[in-house]
């Protein structure tokens, strides 16, 4: 009786997490009615495909030539409604990286700066590591060298701006060398 209540718990939670925690929809997104036209673009409204692929291409030429190279070409979700969005469960964001696994951009979100900003996320996520981004790695230096690094000048709210702010104190009193190795460190 309690292998078969094991098993049932097992077999019943990837469901459980697909209803429970959106984010994960982000591993098959077509299962949540998108279209994935290549291994870096999925999309909800394939009418937007070209507008969607220069963003990405526009983005990622940006990061790539400012910040760093990358080790995987990150998976983006382009997403031009608001439905389509929450259906990753993100709501009032304009976009969200999650992880490796990918960037979901939502309808207020299609622009290069915001997408460049993402990048440097998932950048930050395969140079540093995902378990050390989420525990270890200080709030000021993940969104302070994403603001920072993507050359988004307008003022910020705060914290954002301390935030850059700070980043570009310690970006500035450590030099170029061993970038990846010093944030490491933080």
């Amino acid at each position: 009786m309690k292998l078969r209540l094991l098993l049932l718990i097992i077999a019943l939670s990837p469901l459980a997490l697909w209803f429970g925690y959106k984010p994960i929809r982000i591993l098959a997104p077509e299962l949540n009615g998108l279209d994935c036209v290549s291994a870096t673009i999925c999309i909800d409204d394939i009418s937007q495909l070209d507008t969607a692929s220069e963003l990405y291409s526009s983005a990622h030429v940006f990061v790539e030539k400012h910040v760093a190279p990358f080790e995987t070409n990150p998976r983006v979700i382009f997403c031009s409604s608001k439905s389509c969005f929450n259906s990753f469960g993100l709501n009032d964001m304009r976009a969200v990286t999650v992880s490796t696994f990918g960037v979901v951009l939502g309808p207020r979100g299609w622009e290069s700066s915001f997408l460049a900003h993402e990048f440097v996320h998932h950048l930050q996520h395969e140079k540093l590591g995902n378990l050390e981004v989420w525990f270890d790695t200080p709030q000021w230096f993940m969104e302070g060298m994403a603001y920072s690094l993507t050359d988004e000048r307008e003022a910020l709210g705060e914290p954002w701006e301390s935030y850059r702010d700070e980043f570009e104190r310690w970006n500035k009193d450590s030099g170029t060398d061993n970038f990846w190795q010093r944030a490491r460190s933080l």
